[in-house]
């Protein structure tokens, strides 16, 4: 999948999964879903991280002032320190990943079509 080829997945796509898996009613199902986003975006305000065990992490860091430049104008600016909120795959995630990504490298392409000889 390139970057022009990215899928968005919306509170509702989340709220059916969970509605086709555990066969609650949508309207249950949505409510997990703004409950389970509420409390991660609950504690990253709190700037506390969030594990999901074999998911991933969470983590809300400082990043410093410094100096950009503004290509348009030609003239140097400086940006006001923030805060950023950064996603550390877990390992076996990434490992996942990238077994997933060699099998579909290796699949071998379709033979292309010989022209038919001529006598």
């Amino acid at each position: 999948m390139t970057q022009s080829e990215t899928t968005n997945i919306t509170r509702a796509h989340l709220a059916e999964a969970i509605c086709r898996a555990t066969g609650l009613p949508r309207s249950d199902a949505g409510g997990l879903v703004e409950v389970f986003l509420d409390l991660i975006s609950e504690k990253l305000l709190a700037r506390e991280q969030v594990m999901l065990s074999g998911f991933g992490k969470f983590v809300v860091l400082e990043r410093a002032a410094r100096k950009g430049r503004n290509v348009k104008l030609g003239v140097d600016v400086m940006i006001e320190p923030r805060l950023a909120i950064v996603f550390k795959p877990a390992p076996g995630f990434v490992a996942q990943l990238n077994a997933n990504a060699t099998t579909a490298r290796k699949r071998p392409a379709a033979a292309p079509a010989k022209a038919p000889m001529r006598a």
